[in-house]
């Protein structure tokens, strides 16, 4: 692995601890300001609150396997990195529509988000096909 690969991969694994951080405390800071008062298995705003949460968690689970995958630099650390990233980047996606009409300030951490997915898809790819 050259510097560069190793800086992109460091970069990734920073990248992965803080993305799971930042869903967890989110998820977290949903529960505490208590908005699903109707219940978690109950319509809210065209949604299911229970959906919504549990796909919260199971990114941020998911982010947080990621980081700790690329720090032991195990063999199936960049195809599970790659998993993370399509989903990280299809609930931000669909996080995106809901910040727009609703909270216009969380929209900055979600398009850097996306944008940095984006722009690991290609090192994400030919690293996990090396390695396989």
């Amino acid at each position: 692995m050259n510097v560069k690969d190793r800086r992109v991969h460091l970069f990734l694994q920073i990248f992965f601890s803080l993305v799971g951080v930042y869903q967890i405390v989110k998820l977290i800071g949903a529960m505490q300001v208590n908005n699903y008062t109707a219940g978690l298995f109950e319509f809210q705003n065209s949604e299911l609150p229970f959906l919504v949460l549990s796909a919260s968690l199971i990114t941020g689970i998911a982010s947080l396997i990621s980081s700790f995958a690329l720090l032991t630099r195990t063999a199936w650390a960049y195809g599970f990195s790659l998993f993370t990233s399509g989903v990280l980047f299809i609930y931000h996606l669909m996080s995106l529509g809901k910040a727009i009409n609703q909270n216009s300030y969380e929209i900055i951490p979600i398009v850097i988000v996306l944008i940095v997915i984006l722009q690991s898809f290609p090192f994400l790819l030919r690293r996990s096909y090396r390695s396989a």
